[in-house]
């Protein structure tokens, strides 16, 4: 099973900076690109706390507010994936959100090109 990318936002009250041993967004090449268009995200964790891509389930999303869309995953492991920016992107600046076992990434800055 292929898991889906999907950028959103899981907001909640922060006391401290710390991690909570969740998915980590490093770098997106390109950081902006056109709808249809193939990036690579690198990171930390994307495979969840165990570091077992085969049961991991996870998707990124783009998007910190609707419409929020999912991206298609081409290939992942625990540090990078592959993913389509989707047809249904909007134009502009966004964030790229990783879920992975419910737990949320840091939002990553992407801008979706016309």
């Amino acid at each position: 099973m292929t898991p889906v990318l999907a950028m959103g936002l899981g907001l909640a009250a922060m006391t401290a900076c710390t991690d909570d041993g969740g998915p980590r967004l490093e770098a997106a090449t390109p950081a902006s690109a056109r709808r249809n268009a193939t990036i690579t995200l690198t990171g930390r964790r994307l495979c969840g706390t165990s570091g077992d891509c085969a049961t991991a389930a996870g998707e990124i999303q783009l998007g910190l507010e609707s419409p929020m869309v999912r991206a298609v995953v081409l290939s992942y492991s625990d540090t990078a994936a592959q993913i389509v920016v989707p047809e249904a992107a909007p134009i502009g600046v966004t964030s790229l959100i990783a879920t992975v076992d419910e737990r949320t990434s840091n939002a990553l800055a992407f801008e979706v090109l016309p």
